[in-house]
This record gives C-alpha cells, structure tokens and sequence, in this order.
C-alpha cells in the first residue's frame, strides 16, 4: 500500500503500480498488459516505460478530495498530464471513459 515518506514525497509498491495501471482504460486494438489509455489526454501509454521516455506513465489519485491510500483510488496516466486534470474527483470522470471503447492510431 502507498505511504507517505517523512519528506512528504509518497512512495508506491509494486502492487499499487500494478493497481494503477490495471485500473487505467484499456485499449481494444492493443495488448492491456503493454498499452493503456491516459484519461487525461486520451493517448496511449507503454508499461515498459515507468516514468521515463516517450508514452511513459506514473501513478495518480483518481479522487484528491478524499484521498486514499489504496490502490482502488490509483490509475495510470502520463507524468506531464498532471497539470492538466479535469478536477480534483475525477471518479466520475474515469468511469465515464472507461465506459467507452477506446482503440489507439495505428
């Protein structure tokens, strides 16, 4: 489970970045294991890229409002999206586009 270090950084497990990412919208012309659909943006992200490189991805808290530190509240998205969230509950929001088919350009 997540924690929040004395530095207030926040430092994620291995199973809360797998939550993350299984959480994250699927692609239904890509293998979900490889590729997964920021919410933010609405573009593809590669596993193999935590954190670095191009399509990378990070953890995020789906709702900041009443944040918690399980891996129901964690989803994917691209590190340089952050900036750009809907809102600070974006629950709605992520089961709005999960609900919707979402194929990546080939």
């Amino acid at each position: 489970m997540a924690k929040i270090l004395e530095n207030n950084k926040i430092e994620f497990s291995k199973e809360d970045m797998k939550a993350a990412w299984n959480n994250s919208p699927k692609l239904i012309n890509r293998d979900e294991d490889e590729f997964r659909l920021c919410f933010i943006c609405k573009f593809f992200m590669d596993h193999s890229k935590f954190e670095k490189g191009d399509f990378s991805w990070v953890c995020e808290f789906i709702d900041l409002k009443n944040l918690r530190l399980t891996p129901d509240n964690l989803i994917a998205i691209h590190p340089q999206c952050r900036e750009f969230r809907h809102k600070d509950d974006c629950s709605k929001i992520v089961k709005k586009i999960k609900a919707t088919q979402w194929s990546a350009a080939n």
